[in-house]
């Protein structure tokens, strides 16, 4: 014990690599090229940074980053569910085999192999979607080739998977900064009359951290405050004589 006294540990070091072995999966990573007939669509690089940008605001309290943060990570919870019961749905197809016939697990010969590096664990959970979107890909292909489902049910199944990872691309690139806190909430101003213009209403359970994505931080219970107090009804009692007091000047 005396020997490592005042001695730390280095700083924590891992390394994520996945392997994609479908055209979809890959393209869906890499994204697509505005060109004259098809608009650009973001690939998971580009979703990487935007994430980080709404989580960076998350971070110092800004209540519309905290709503963006939380939807994103909704839409990637409701797609991760998705994909599975599409996948538990083609195993049942590929289960229909005869006594005597074996099937082996379907992969590239030459899959493509990607180091993944984001700055928020949201964005390393939309890579386990598209992870699993490639394995659905895979098995769908692998069907229909031994005719167990049509083409038609393949096609409409693999654009739907990409559809499921592309709606939590674009909500992340809707996405903008703006300089506002709860605190600045509270306390109005431009910057707070410009978000409001842009995002609409905050939904309540946003604004008391109710509703907040699970990798975020406690909300700052300072600025909880003055929102609430800037929220607080009025005293009815208050309030009833205020009108009274209205009508007697009306009377008058």
């Amino acid at each position: 014990m005396t020997e490592i006294t005042g001695k730390r540990p280095g700083a924590l070091h891992s390394e994520l690599r996945i392997d994609l072995h479908t055209f979809y999966a890959i393209s869906t990573w890499q994204g697509r090229e505005k060109n004259e007939n098809k608009g650009a669509i973001i690939g998971m690089p580009r979703f990487f940074r935007l994430v980080s940008n709404i989580n960076r605001d998350s971070l110092v309290d800004n209540p519309y980053a905290d709503a963006v943060m939380y939807q994103v990570e909704k839409l990637i919870d409701d797609a991760h569910q998705h994909i599975q019961r599409q996948l538990n749905k083609t195993d049942k197809y590929m289960i229909q085999q005869f006594p005597g016939m074996t099937l082996s697990s379907v992969v590239s010969t030459r899959p493509l192999n990607i180091g993944v590096h984001s700055h928020t664990p949201v964005g390393y959970r939309c890579v386990y979607l598209l992870v699993g979107f490639d394995q659905l890909a895979l098995k769908l292909f692998q069907a229909h080739h031994y005719g167990f489902i049509s083409r038609q049910h393949r096609d409409h199944q693999l654009q739907d998977g990409g559809h499921q990872i592309r709606k939590i691309f674009t909500t992340a690139q809707r996405y903008r900064s703006f300089p506002v806190s709860r605190k600045e909430l509270a306390m109005g101003g431009d910057a707070v009359d410009l978000a409001q213009q842009y995002f609409g209403e905050l939904d309540d359970a946003i604004l008391s951290g109710k509703k907040r994505s699970r990798f975020s931080p406690p909300v700052n219970s300072e600025s909880l405050r003055l929102l609430n107090n800037r929220l607080r009804p009025e005293p009815l009692e208050h309030k009833v004589m205020e009108d009274v007091d209205k009508q007697g000047d009306q009377d008058d």
